[in-house]
C-alpha cells in the first residue's frame, strides 16, 4: 500500500513542470483480467500537452482484491489472492481540443504492474511489465472541468511462485492479466 501511494505521489509531482497545459483527474476503474476475476478500483491521471493534439499521460490505478480461482485448468487447490497497482506512461492523440465540445482520443503506452500477494495466499508474485491501448471521450462540464470515460485493453503476464500450492512441490504458474478496463473520471485542466 505504501508503494502505491509513493508511486501516485511521484506521478503528481511530475506534472508540476507542465507548462504546455494539462490537467489532473481522479477516476473509478473496473478491470476484468483473463485468468483473474474482475475488480473495481480508483486511480489518478496526470497529463500535459506536448502539442495541440498530443498529450503525455501518467496514471495509476489501484485494485485491492484480485483472485485467481482454483480450477483443474491451472491446477491450484486454493484461490490465489493478490493486489495490483497499475502505473501507466503513455501518449494520447486528441481529435478535437478546443475545450468547448466532446473530445474523442486514442492512446497507448506501457504499464508497470506492482503486484503483491495477500498474507493468506500460499504463493508469491513479483512486479511485471505490460502495455495498454486506450480509446476515450472527454466532455467539458464547466470551465476547466471535464468528465471522461475510457475503454482500455491491457496485456501482461505474471508468475505465481510457491513451494507448495497443492502440488507437493515447487510451482511456477503463469497467469494472463490480459483484458478490458473501463474508467470514469473527473479532470481539472490548467
Amino acid at each position: 500500500m505504501k508503494r502505491a501511494f509513493l508511486a501516485l505521489g511521484l506521478l503528481a509531482l511530475l506534472a508540476v513542470p507542465a507548462s504546455a497545459g494539462g490537467g489532473v483527474g481522479l477516476h473509478a476503474g473496473w478491470v476484468d483480467m483473463s485468468d483473474a476475476d474482475n475488480d473495481a478500483g480508483w486511480g489518478l491521471l496526470v497529463q500535459f500537452g506536448l502539442t495541440q493534439h498530443v498529450d503525455i499521460q501518467l496514471r495509476g490505478t489501484d485494485f485491492r482484491s484480485m483472485t485467481v480461482a482454483a480450477s483443474s485448468s491451472n491446477d491450484l487447490d486454493n484461490d490465489f489472492e493478490f493486489q495490483a497497482t497499475l502505473l501507466d506512461l503513455g501518449f494520447t492523440y486528441n481529435f478535437t481540443k478546443d475545450g468547448r465540445k466532446l473530445t474523442p482520443y486514442l492512446g497507448g503506452g506501457g504499464t508497470y504492474y506492482l503486484l503483491d500477494s495477500t498474507p493468506d495466499s500460499n504463493g508469491r508474485v513479483g512486479d511485471e511489465y505490460g502495455w495498454y491501448g486506450l480509446a476515450g471521450l472527454s466532455l467539458p462540464i464547466a470551465k476547466r472541468w471535464d468528465l471522461y470515460v475510457e475503454g482500455m485493453w491491457r496485456d501482461a503476464k505474471m508468475t505465481i511462485k510457491g513451494d507448495d500450492l497443492g502440488f507437493g512441490g515447487p510451482v511456477d504458474l503463469g497467469v494472463d492479466l490480459n483484458g478490458p478496463q473501463v474508467n470514469l473520471g473527473l479532470a481539472f485542466a490548467w
